[in-house]
């Protein structure tokens, strides 16, 4: 039977996917530097969503194939 995750394990993994954001968003911000503020909360959200299904994604096929 699977363990639940804990409170640390859920730290990690956010700290681990909001630096990874972060690598992401400052290359992309060295190579475009003609940014509108637009465009620039563009890109954020799209970074963000990303960022927030694809652990959830995760856990809905993981808990599909748990049995």
């Amino acid at each position: 039977m699977a363990q639940a995750m804990g409170w640390t394990e859920l730290l990690i993994l956010a700290v681990g996917l909001s630096m990874d954001a972060f690598a992401v968003s400052v290359t992309n911000g060295l190579c475009c530097t003609n940014l509108r503020k637009r465009q620039s909360v563009r890109i954020g959200l799209c970074f963000g969503i990303f960022q927030g299904i694809m652990p959830l994604t995760g856990f809905f096929l993981g808990k599909a194939f748990e049995s």
